[in-house]
């Protein structure tokens, strides 16, 4: 392939990689603006609309912990391809799900699918763009957010054009074309660039002081990101006395600060230590959250989890680019280590918010990912602290 042939192959998939992820980002956002009407068609109560967060998680964590082990012996191409097609598939059945069982099911099914296409996209990402990992990582993460911001307003348009499911059905044909489109694609670097993980391998990933903070810190934040997808729309309607049309705003104001946010962070990434600009967001964070759940309410609430969207952003991007810069040949194995300790708690912490809310109301349960996120900061600072002390003795 000559040079202008590698550069046009490298902006193909690059644009494939980064429609791909807008489309997964305007999904996922969907699911909150469903839930309220997942819970009037199949008479269900918060407890088992809870269960929406881990059902969509199940199938993803299995699918990149496994993909990410072995993402050195996979045909990229091939298996990427099949992650997008597995997508659309299960996208398209769950606008088409009979019953609350058979939706939870595709979920799973689903899962399986990101899980492929996000075990493989980042650290493709990765080895395109290795000069520039830091911003390619925060253009992948703007391009989420573009339609993660999308995603409940999509849904409320259904709602409105009266049902819910055509949402789901014109996401999946969205999807074809970028399935037929990526398989005609041929990768412009060595398939071997991705280092082939072994058990010493990842024992020294599993010591490594910057990948064991990403993950714990992931763990902690995520839950605050899960907890608000799926609950945000619920809490406005409950709490916040707002219309459900506006309540799915809500949900909309926060994903589409995501955009500022990762704008920002993709600018200035490159020119400040990541683990300072994380001590910095999160010193923001906290009291930003406490100020949006349990001060203001009504149309004040919209400003003020704006700003609380701007901040949550940066957050993810910079833990992983902290991550992979300690051993960026692992890119795949490091992307599946903070994918799957996020996805715990991206799970777990929506699941046990709709049963805090099930017995005590939502404004309770928004406690769960305050308590959590509290935890971020520490962490980072300890792991600040023992790089610091490594680095001075290898001196």
């Amino acid at each position: 392939m000559t040079d202008h042939g590698t550069v046009q192959n490298r902006r193909h998939w690059t644009a494939a990689i980064l429609l791909a992820v807008v489309l997964s980002g305007l999904g996922l956002q969907m699911r909150g603006a469903v839930v309220p009407e997942l819970k009037i068609e199949f008479v269900v109560g918060k407890g088992l609309l809870g269960l929406v967060g881990p059902a969509g998680t199940l199938g993803y964590i299995v699918s990149i912990a496994i993909v990410g082990a072995i993402a050195g012996r996979l045909h990229l191409v091939r298996w990427y391809t099949i992650g997008l097609a597995v997508t659309a598939l299960s996208i398209a059945g769950l606008g088409l799900a009979p019953t609350f069982l058979v939706f939870l099911s595709v979920l799973v099914v689903r899962g399986l699918g990101d899980g492929i296409i996000r075990g493989l996209d980042r650290p493709m990402l990765s080895h395109l763009y290795p000069d520039a990992r830091g911003r390619v990582f925060g253009m992948y993460d703007l391009a989420w957010a573009v339609g993660s911001a999308a995603g409940p307003l999509v849904m409320t348009a259904a709602i409105a054009l009266g049902d819910w499911r055509l949402a789901y059905l014109g996401l999946a044909a969205a999807l074809v074309p970028v399935v037929a489109f990526v398989w005609r694609l041929d990768l412009p670097f060595e398939a071997g660039q991705e280092a082939i993980l072994d058990r010493e391998a990842l024992a020294t990933l599993l010591r490594t002081k910057e990948i064991v903070a990403m993950a714990l810190a992931m763990f902690f934040h995520t839950g605050l990101e899960g907890g608000l997808f799926l609950w945000l729309p619920t809490f406005g309607i409950e709490a916040a006395g707002l219309s459900q049309a506006n309540a799915n705003l809500l949900l909309s104001a926060f994903t589409i600060a995501y955009v500022p946010g990762r704008f920002a962070a993709t600018a200035i990434v490159e020119h400040y230590d990541y683990s300072l600009l994380l001590v910095g967001i999160e010193l923001l964070l906290v009291p930003t959250f406490f100020v949006s759940f349990f001060v203001v309410s009504g149309l004040a609430t919209f400003p003020v989890v704006f700003a609380l969207g701007v901040l949550v952003s940066g957050v993810y991007p910079l833990l992983v680019a902290f991550g992979t810069d300690a051993a960026p040949e692992y890119s795949a194995p490091i992307n599946a280590i903070a994918a799957v300790s996020s996805s715990v708690s991206f799970a777990l912490v929506p699941m046990a918010m709709g049963f805090l809310a099930e017995t005590s109301g939502i404004r309770p349960a928004m406690w769960l990912p305050l308590a959590l996120t509290v935890g971020v900061l520490p962490t980072i600072l300890a792991a600040r602290r023992s790089i610091s002390i490594r680095d001075g003795l290898g001196e």
